[in-house]
Formats: C-alpha cells, structure tokens, sequence
C-alpha cells in the first residue's frame, strides 16, 4: 500500500510518528490530572481527612501515595516491555499498553477507597510506561534520518499537550458539585487509549523490527509503505541493506539479554549510562513538581487563582516544545540540551532567591509565577525533547528495545522518588521539611551538574543514521569532539565528489560507492560522461 501522496514523500513517515505521539498526550494527561484533583475540594472530602474548623486536606502521605504509585506503574511497565517490544513487535506492543492502561482508569472511577483508587494509579502507570518506552523506539526506527530528532521530540510535545488538555478540563470541573468533579476528567482518559488501539490496529510494524527475525519481504512492505515508495524501488533496497548489514555484525556477536546492556563492546554500557543519566536528570531539574503538585503549590503561596495560574505554565509548556522541533535538528540534540540545562539553573535560583529573601509579599508572588513559567518555557524546549531523542536514538538495534526500556525505567524510578519525597519537602507541618521555595536550589544546582554531564559525556548525533550512529560511538573518542565527525558514507562520497571535479574528458572514474536520490553530478565512465545521483537531501526537503 503507499499513500496518496507524491513518490518519496516525508509525509508518511510524518503522520505515522505524528500518530504515535498520542501516547504521549495518554502519558502528560494523566500527569496533569493528578495535580489538578488534588487540589480539588470533592476529591479532599473522599480521600482526605477533616480539620478542626470544618475544611478539608489532603495529608502529605496521601499526597505522595497518589502521585508516586503511577510513577512506580510507570518503572516497572517500562522496564518489563522491552522483551514485548522484541519479541511481539512494536505495534503490538503499544496496543498491550493501552489495553493495560483502560483497566487501570476503570479502577480509578471504581475506587470507593484511597487503596483501590492507588492500586488504579499504578496500573495506569504500568501502561503508560510500556507506550512511554516502545512510542519512541517505534518512532525512531521508522523515521528518515533528516527528521527523526523532529518526529522522536513530537512525543515530548504531545506529553505537553496532553498536560495542558488536563488543566483545561481541571479547571472546566473544579467547582461541579461531588465526585463528578473529578471523575469526568478521569473518564475522558479512555478517549486516548481507544484511539491508540484503533490506530495502530492499521498502522504498519517497525521494518528493524522485521529485519531482526529475518522477515526481509515484511520488512520491504513496511519500509515501502513507511517511505511511500513502491516495494522494489532502490531506495527501499538500499535501506534495507543497510539495516541488514548493521544486524549481521550484531547477530555475529550472539542473542542478546539484559545482561548484555551492561557490556563495553560497541560502547554499550557507555550508551547506557549515558541514556539512564540523561533521563535522571530530566527528572532531577524539577519540572514534575510544577506538573504534580503545581496547583497546590501556589495556593499554599497565597496565589488565589492557582487552577489559572497552572493552565497558563501547561500552555507556555505545550507552545514552547512547537519552536523546539525545529531547533532539535538545527542546533542539535547536544548543544541544544546544555542550553535548556543552564536556562534552568538561573530561573531556579532566581525562584530560589527571592523566596529566600522576601518570602510571602506580593511581589514574591509575582516574581514566583513569572519565573515559574520561564522555568517551565525553557525546560519544555531545551531539556525534555533533546533528552528524549538521544534515548530514542543512541542504543545500537542489538540492545535498543531493553536499553531504552532500562533508561526509562530510571527516569520513572527518579520520577517515583522526587513525587514521594516532594510533598514532605515543600509542605509545612509535623514530620515535613518546610522548604517552600527553596526546593528549588536543588533543581536548579542539578540542572548545573546536568549542563556538565552533557558536555562531557553526551554525542551530537544530529543528521546520522541510527547505523551511523553506531560508527561514530566507535571511532570518535570524546563527547566534545563529536560535532565533527563524518560518516565514512559522506567521506566515500566527498571523494567521489573531488574525483569528479579533478576529472578530463577521457579520464576513467571507478567507485563502488552506491548512491541515491536528489541532486545530479556528472561522471566520466568508460562509456562516456553519464549523469547519476548523489545524495544531498535536506530537512523537510521532500514532503
């Protein structure tokens, strides 16, 4: 089947990685939700606890429970469907985690108790971390080198989006009368999830993925399909071996268990730690404390119309991540993350400041919500969508699906612990640590270190080939020096190039150096001057 759109179009492979981003808006709608209901007046009444003067709270344990449960669901969805992802396939497996994900919202309409309706939280999260850890790796392994930054960074952006759904909805609800109140927000979750399943019931399977097993014909079909090509064009063959090629070096070193993410061959446990630190720290920079416990947070600052005040930083989040798909392939997944990472430590410190010094006025409060958003606006760009496409992007094909699903599994274990430990940190009372503001000297002073890991340790991997990729992990011996490597593809081909210019009628040029669609260069060839493709393709060149 190809699409009805011109021969060799980007669009195919758009919409598909477009369509997949659905489980991100799945993933960031929840997120958003549990910090809207939480400050909402029915849900205090049924799972909180009465004070003295007749209103009612949520304790900071229950709190912690809500907000933690789900991101212990995610961990163990993330880390438990990389096997899925491998042996059923990518589609399937993101249809198993919808599936899960339904059970889990039924649970949570269900709940007459905080121990049914946590249970229900977790097993939400459980599916969502299975869709959160294959949606990349799906998107990743189906898109054109030139856009995958773009397509991969898509999913952060759809996770903003669905955030700010979240707190439209909140917000539409707060003041119903009874459960209602937060029950229609949680109903609206089955929406997502239906139309993932039906989607993807049609949507093809990953060609690697095909490729790996040796199912070459399903894997042509797919690709064609993908790139919008007929299934024996050149270009669908070229890829194809160039996927195989890749897999035969990786199939000679053995079948590949967990254990194998741990290994130094190929820069494996580099890669890993890489991958795994890089989602720690998308997580240590704080933003889920905005996400989780916003809304309460700023009516605790004395902020009246807090549900306003967390719609405005949820669409400052979602329209920041749109600019950042472009950067992400102009500016680069590596230069573009050290950016985020320093913008996020300054706002920090000045939230940090001037809650330090002048706690409690009016224009504390001001300067607490503008800086708030700027945190947010800088984070949703320069720190979540470059994270994101170099987990997507760095693992070689041999390890990819358990390596991502490791790495994942450490930003949600760093999630499951700064949602619990969070409320005891910034809420006052017994047991707490009354830091208020002052979290964010934390946030911010990793936000720093994150800025150094990267660029020490962190490869610029824009405009490659996830093959290519592995290349340059080989033969470049430093993160720094890695904006300058080129691919040996690029090289053969440069020295065509200059073959071609130094080249007299008559001259003979030989090159086994196979080539592809876009700009024409002439050669002289034993039978004379012929005219044949080199590849220069750009960017959004083809859509």
């Amino acid at each position: 089947m190809v699409f009805a759109f011109k021969k060799g179009s980007l669009l195919p492979s758009i919409i598909i990685g477009a369509f997949t981003t659905i489980g991100g808006i799945l993933y960031g709608y929840d997120t958003g939700l549990i910090a809207g209901i939480l400050a909402m007046e029915p849900f205090k009444q049924s799972y909180g606890a009465q004070q003295p003067d007749g209103t009612w709270y949520l304790p900071s344990s229950k709190k912690s429970l809500f907000v933690s449960v789900l991101s212990a669901g995610l961990f163990c969805g993330a880390f438990s469907t990389g096997y899925l992802a491998d042996v059923r396939g990518r589609r399937l497996g993101l249809i198993f985690g919808s599936m899960i994900f339904m059970i889990g919202v039924a649970m949570q309409v269900a709940a007459v108790n905080a121990a049914l309706f946590g249970g229900g939280r977790f097993i939400v999260g459980f599916g969502t971390g299975a869709i959160s850890s294959i949606g990349p790796l799906y998107q990743a392994e189906i898109a054109p080198k030139h856009i995958r930054g773009t397509i991969t960074a898509g999913y952060h952006t759809a996770k903003t989006l669905g955030v700010l759904l979240a707190a439209i909805v909140n917000n539409s609800t707060k003041d119903r009368d009874g459960k209602s109140a937060y029950l229609i927000p949680i109903y609206i979750q089955f929406v997502w999830a239906v139309i993932l399943i039906s989607g993807f019931a049609f949507l093809p399977e990953s060609p690697r993925y095909f490729m790996k097993y040796g199912k070459r014909d399903k894997a042509r079909q797919a690709l064609a399909r993908i790139r919008n090509r007929d299934e024996d064009d050149a270009l669908v063959a070229s890829e194809l071996d160039e996927i195989e090629a890749s897999l035969a070096v990786e199939h000679s070193i053995g079948d590949v268990s967990v254990k194998d993410c741990f290994k130094r061959e190929n820069k494996q446990l580099y890669r890993l730690i890489l991958g795994m630190t890089v989602m720690a720290f998308s997580q240590l920079v704080g933003v889920n404390f905005i996400k989780y416990f916003g809304t309460d947070f700023f009516q605790q600052a004395g902020i009246t119309n807090s549900f306003v005040i967390s719609m405005a930083t949820n669409l400052v989040s979602f329209s920041m991540t749109i600019p950042a798909l472009y950067l992400i392939e102009r500016l680069g997944r590596r230069s573009f993350l050290i950016i985020g990472y320093i913008g996020s430590w300054i706002t920090q410190y000045v939230i940090a400041i001037v809650g330090l010094v002048d706690a409690g006025s009016d224009l504390a409060r001001r300067v607490l919500v503008s800086f708030s958003i700027l945190y947010i606006a800088i984070e949703s760009a320069g720190v979540g969508p470059p994270s994101l496409v170099i987990v997507g992007e760095v693992f070689p094909l041999r390890t990819r699906a358990k390596s991502i699903a490791l790495s994942l599994g450490c930003d949600y274990s760093w999630n499951f612990a700064i949602a619990l430990a969070t409320p005891y940190l910034v809420d006052s009372g017994p047991g707490n640590a009354n830091l208020g503001s002052n979290v964010f000297f934390i946030w911010g002073s990793c936000s720093l270190l994150g800025a150094i890991f990267v660029y020490v340790w962190v490869y610029e991997t824009k405009g490659l080939s996830l093959e290519q990729i592995d290349e340059l992990y080989n033969t470049v011996p430093y993160a720094w020096q890695s904006a300058s490597f080129v691919p040996r593809e690029v090289q053969d081909e440069n020295s065509l190039i200059l073959e071609l210019n130094k080249a007299k009628p008559g001259d003979v040029i030989v090159s086994d150096f196979e080539v592809s669609d876009a700009d024409d260069a002439t050669v002289l060839s034993e039978e004379g001057i012929q005219e044949i493709p080199i590849r220069t393709q750009q960017p959004w060149s083809n859509l």
